[in-house]
């Protein structure tokens, strides 16, 4: 008997690994004129972050701070995040989109966690055999 094929990995992994990463290593407090210190994610317009912000923003992690989508905030902590993943908005990201942020933020000029360079490893390698 055939069985369906499992993905390796799952959309709610994939969204979890992205917002942890930059949560932990990108999410950074900024002084603002008259509000202080803010934590902010700025992706600099750079496409390596920039992909990771849209999946986040389209799936209700962050929002934007400003017109053109550079800075942004968390809308939730991190015992928060599981939630966010299994939401509504988190279920309609395109798959190929989390991936390919996956991929830019482990292959590009940003620093990326274990789990998202483990990730981009296995999206690779199943790109190559296909």
């Amino acid at each position: 008997m055939d069985y369906p094929q499992w993905p390796l990995r799952s959309q709610k992994e994939m969204l979890l690994a992205v917002a942890r990463c930059v949560f932990e290593m990108h999410y950074r407090n900024e002084r603002h004129c008259t509000k202080g210190l803010v934590k902010t994610f700025d992706n600099m317009c750079s496409g390596d972050l920039e992909s990771a912000a849209s999946v986040l923003e389209k799936a209700g992690f962050i929002r934007y701070l400003d017109d053109i989508g550079r800075r942004s905030e968390f809308v939730c902590e991190p015992d928060e995040f599981d939630a966010v993943a299994n939401s509504d908005a988190a279920k309609r990201v395109d798959c190929k989109q989390i991936e390919i942020a996956i991929v830019r933020l482990a292959g590009g000029s940003v620093v990326s966690s274990s789990r998202i360079d483990s990730l981009a490893k296995e999206i690779n390698e199943e790109v190559k055999s296909s």
